[in-house]
């Protein structure tokens, strides 16, 4: 069965940029155009094929047949070095085995007092009637609760560190989201942003070889005993944890949550999630259906293979959307409602949430993330009641990230 829609001419039929542009209205456009939620395009000068489906997305994550791998590493292996996420699916099985050994109910559990004693800490600084931007305070909450459960960083006790750390990662982050071309201007002293962001890199490593060696519990004390691992691939697994993109995808989904919970309609959800944590749970769920931090992921063809009935040939790239499966009406009633009862109703479709990805590539740190988020909004709720401020424009960026376009500013009251 032919894919519907065309890969077109190198360069000149590469559809990159109009994608970037509105990665939303280019999947509405293409599926409307196929009338197919598989088409075929042309995209980082690659043929690709855009899976948009959630039984389509459900095979491209489940890859039984063994022909895809992660897509990552010529655009962000230079940024990161050789880790779980960049590495062969057969390496990746070792890495995945190693790293479970830090996510046991136990170490849970321990990060989990880390976890709490920062959250009380930070929502302390909120101040009553002072609006606020959502999104950068989730953003700094949780930069500095990776940085202190990952590595140990104490924000209290050293403050100037702390910044020097957030001012690196950030470099980091920002030399993965651009052009990757390491260029510094002769006589300028200016350098691109890929250059800069590789000198970031170079100097977190460095941090981070000294930070482990100090820290004699907790996640980096785990690390370092993971006898499969050696030097540098704990330093580049910590690089991964740290790195920005974690907490932007945390601040993503709570940002997410209180906005809907902000709504002048909905006041009384908040009540509700503090006094029943199931309901909680479904509001967790149906914000990461219906707003999901990452768009998608990208897989590339190794050998020959049918996705959603259509033959893939080898060298072809494979996109597969989070945010169109997630709204698939073939699995989701009323998809493009906020419905959190439905979680209760039919608890079973969380198998078809790939948020934290499926299958052998899906996420090691599932389990951490969802003790966060759960964590991080019942300690808010314990505390505050929010609003929304008047007079806000509200639209959605979608890359690399999905959060407010603008800095939506709230008001929060003590309970």
């Amino acid at each position: 069965m032919e894919i519907p829609g065309k890969v077109g001419w190198p360069i000149v039929g590469d559809k990159s940029i109009e994608f970037y542009r509105d990665p939303l209205k280019f999947l509405e456009k293409n599926m409307a155009a196929t009338k197919s939620k598989i088409f075929a395009a042309r995209f980082l000068n690659k043929p690709t094929l855009f899976v948009c489906s959630s039984e389509g997305v459900q095979e491209v994550l489940n890859d039984s047949e063994q022909a895809l791998e992660m897509g990552y590493e010529q655009f962000m292996g230079q940024m990161f070095g050789h880790n779980i996420l960049f590495s062969t699916n057969e390496m990746a099985v070792g890495f995945r085995h190693s790293l479970s050994q830090l996510m046991t109910s136990q170490c849970l559990s321990e990060y989990e007092e880390t976890l709490q004693r920062i959250l009380v800490k930070k929502m302390s600084t909120l101040n009553a009637g002072s609006p606020f931007c959502l999104y950068q305070f989730f953003k700094d909450l949780f930069t500095e609760v990776c940085l202190t459960l990952f590595l140990g960083v104490e924000f209290s006790e050293n403050e100037e560190t702390a910044e020097l750390w957030k001012g690196l990662t950030s470099d980091h982050w920002h030399g993965i989201v651009s052009v990757p071309v390491d260029l510094k201007l002769p006589g300028t002293g200016t350098q691109s942003t890929f250059s800069k962001a590789l000198k970031a890199k170079a100097k977190l490593l460095e941090l981070i070889s000294s930070q482990k060696n100090k820290v004699t519990c907790g996640f980096p004390h785990h690390m370092k005993s993971i006898e499969e691992f050696d030097e540098t691939a704990v330093n580049q697994h910590l690089l991964l944890f740290t790195s920005a993109l974690v907490p932007k995808v945390l601040s993503s989904i709570c940002t997410s949550v209180c906005i809907e919970m902000g709504n002048p309609d909905r006041f009384q959800w908040q009540e509700k999630a503090k006094k029943e944590p199931k309901f909680l749970d479904n509001l967790i769920l149906e914000t990461q259906r219906l707003h999901p931090p990452l768009l998608g992921g990208r897989r590339m063809v190794k050998k020959k293979c049918v996705i959603a009935g259509y033959a893939v040939p080898k060298g072809h790239a494979v996109v597969y959307m989070t945010q169109p499966a997630h709204r698939d009406s073939a699995v989701f009633d009323h998809p493009d409602q906020f419905l959190p009862e439905r979680w209760d109703e039919r608890p079973e479709l969380i198998d078809k949430l790939f948020v934290y990805g499926l299958g052998p590539r899906g996420c090691i740190g599932y389990d951490l993330s969802r003790l966060i988020i759960q964590k991080s909004l019942t300690e808010l709720l314990s505390r505050f009641t929010w609003q929304i401020c008047e007079d806000q424009v509200f639209t959605h960026k979608h890359i690399p990230v999905s959060r407010p376009k603008c800095n939506l500013l709230v008001t929060v009251t003590p309970v």
